[in-house]
């Protein structure tokens, strides 16, 4: 006969219930534990890979070790198409090129009058620095002048500074608090020129926001004269000069466009050395290429092969090399259009002589090439003036001081062939060049008046 089992009694029940609540809190907690850990682990992974991916540490972590996104937004290239230039002996389309403006508008308008300028047959072209280098001048008028006409242009060395200082302030508002202290250096601290060292700033940075110190990249100057134009201008001007190009190129003129200048080898290297592109026939070269072919290729192997024209800064900031071959921003030393003239000017003809050495140590050996010949319109050495030489013209003539600005205008007679002789006088301010293969462009300039 089998037993009956019992039934649990009240008492049996609740002392098994009590059991289990224990039991399913001890196994809880050691459930909890490890998924905390874990959790926490993908909460680290996902914080960092938003630091990683948005270029920047949060400010409340107080690293000292920023991460800055790329301020600079270059453009290296832009091809000139051949519409814009005149082509046939009839054709009225001019090109304009104008030197470093500064935000001297009324001198702009000025010079624009003197030669008739005509939006509907110029193309105008800017060869950089546009904005003020004085807190006394808004860049504003020129700025809406270019940007609302589209005119085309070049970035110069003061540009970059404003783009890179707007690049920045957008970087700063997107950050945590980054609007709010940006607001209070600007509502306290615009009327201060920043360019200036300033002890009544500085102990206010480092007393009242000292955790964005390391924010600011080391030589940038809050509230200096380029800060100041990257903070009043629209969203249109920085578009405007963020499309800019390092370069213009225009090869039916075989013509470039650019703010310093540009370097026809690398002053460093033999001439002989395979890696200068003026040592052989372009590498892309075929056969059945025609001379404009090969001509272009050419054109584009200086701006591609050689290092120097590859760096932005050279192309922005270069006015002299020194006698190692190296390129430097200071009015000592040989003009790199030197360089450039005694390199190009023996392209002149089919087979000619180029200096074997471009190490600027005065070598005099020579060796037979073929290459053809390309010009350089530059500003930005405004301490030399109108820079006239065979294959270049620097036409930064010191607007900003109170000189002159000065338009360099190529028209048919730029580009088809001259039925004339032409006597230069480089001391006059408006005058005839030679210019390309066998043609003339005219210099013109008006006195600068902010």
């Amino acid at each position: 006969m089998s037993e009956t089992p019992l039934l649990p009694t009240l008492d049996s029940v609740r002392r098994m219930r009590q059991q289990r609540r224990r039991f399913n809190c001890r196994n809880v907690s050691r459930l909890v534990l490890p998924a905390s850990v874990v959790a926490a682990f993908l909460l680290f992974i996902f914080t960092a890979s938003i630091v990683d991916k948005t270029g920047h540490r949060l400010p409340w972590k107080n690293q000292p070790d920023v991460v800055f996104p790329n301020f600079s937004h270059y453009i290296s290239l832009q091809t000139l198409p051949h519409t814009h230039f005149p082509i046939h002996p009839d054709d009225d389309k001019r090109i304009v090129a104008i030197g470093d403006i500064h935000a001297m508008n009324q001198s702009l308008s000025t010079l624009l009058t003197k030669i008739s300028y005509d939006p509907q047959s110029d193309t105008l072209i800017h060869l950089g620095d546009l904005v003020s280098k004085s807190k006394k001048l808004s860049s504003e008028p020129v700025l809406s002048f270019m940007s609302a006409n589209h005119i085309l242009g070049v970035r110069g060395n003061n540009d970059q500074k404003v783009i890179e200082w707007r690049a920045w302030r957008d970087w700063i508002v997107s950050l945590p608090r980054g609007r709010e202290w940006l607001e209070d250096i600007d509502s306290i601290w615009s009327h201060i020129d920043g360019d200036k060292p300033s002890d009544e700033f500085n102990t206010w940075f480092k007393k009242s926001h000292k955790e964005w110190q390391s924010y600011v990249p080391n030589g940038w100057k809050l509230q200096g004269k380029h800060y100041k134009v990257a903070h009043d201008m629209s969203q249109d001007h920085y578009d405007y000069l963020r499309s800019l190009p390092l370069v213009l190129y225009a090869p039916t003129a075989h013509t470039y466009f650019v703010h310093a200048g540009l370097l026809p080898a690398d002053p460093t290297r033999e001439y002989s050395d395979p890696k200068q592109p003026l040592s052989h026939l372009p590498a892309t070269a075929n056969p059945e290429d025609d001379e404009l072919t090969l001509r272009r290729l050419q054109e584009l192997a200086l701006l591609n092969e050689i290092p120097q024209n590859q760096d932005p800064w050279v192309l922005m900031n270069m006015r002299s090399l020194s006698k190692d071959g190296a390129v430097n921003d200071s009015k000592k030393g040989t003009p790199w259009s030197d360089l450039w003239n005694d390199v190009i000017g023996s392209c002149s003809l089919p087979a000619t002589e180029l200096p074997t050495n471009l190490s600027m140590h005065g070598s005099t050996t020579r060796t037979s090439i073929n290459c053809f010949p390309s010009m350089v319109l530059y500003g930005h050495a405004a301490v030399r003036d109108l820079d006239v030489k065979r294959w270049s013209v620097g036409i930064d003539t010191g607007c900003a001081y109170g000189r002159r600005l000065t338009a360099v205008i190529l028209d048919t007679k730029s580009l088809l062939p001259r039925t004339h002789s032409i006597t230069f006088d480089a001391s006059l301010q408006d005058s005839l060049i030679p210019y390309g293969d066998d043609g003339t462009a005219q210099i013109i300039s008006v006195k600068c008046h902010a």
